[in-house]
């Protein structure tokens, strides 16, 4: 099962007591929020410090899903996608 990369708890959200946001935050997949757990991109996380979904490290855009490279991520703090 997916732990929090902090404490090792199978939580989400508040009450990580080693993470810097004091939320707990998993390693998660391309196809999880590392946050929350949810299948979707963009904004709607209630835990993200962003409000944004972020997923795991994978062959997708960790902000919207998309294959791309480079700038043009609606979603992203930095309007680039990343993996």
């Amino acid at each position: 099962m997916n732990k929090c990369l902090h404490c090792g708890s199978t939580s989400y959200g508040s009450g990580c007591p080693h993470s810097p946001t004091r939320k707990h935050k998993h390693l998660g997949d391309e196809a999880t929020c590392c946050w929350c757990g949810s299948r979707s991109y963009g904004s709607g996380c209630p835990h993200s410090p962003t409000k944004k979904h972020e997923h795991g490290h994978g062959a997708k855009c960790l902000w919207c899903g998309s294959v791309s490279l480079g700038s043009g991520c609606p979603h992203s703090p930095t309007k680039k996608h990343e993996r």
